[in-house]
């Protein structure tokens, strides 16, 4: 799996993951907390309703959330092919932000199918 600001690319079937952290104005570190919602969203494009991929984290370490991406969430996806992703944050007392605008998830060709 590769991040390049926000554009994430990775070999379809393989097993990846991105940290998430929140930041305030200042720079200064926002942590998760018991009551949020992270929700990590793979579409073919922003208009389409139907999700490729849904990761909704709702557990957080030293108030940072780990999206997993496990083999099986991209194995039937078509490669090299730029889907767009987001991630929103729902924040206990009901405030929502998209924490991670829209940006390119791009799925890689493999050759082991195994």
């Amino acid at each position: 799996m590769k991040v390049d600001g926000n554009d994430i690319s990775m070999t379809r079937g393989d097993s990846g993951g991105i940290y998430v952290r929140c930041y305030d104005s200042g720079n200064a570190m926002v942590p998760l907390v018991e009551g949020d919602t992270i929700y990590f969203t793979v579409k073919e494009s922003a208009a389409r309703e139907d999700k490729l991929i849904q990761k909704v984290v709702t557990e957080f370490s030293e108030g940072i959330a780990y999206i997993p991406i496990f083999p099986e969430d991209t194995k039937s996806l078509r490669f090299k092919r730029p889907y767009i992703y987001d991630v929103q944050l729902t924040r206990a007392g009901g405030s929502v932000h998209t924490i991670v605008r829209p940006a390119k998830f791009t799925v890689l060709e493999e050759v082991t199918y195994e």
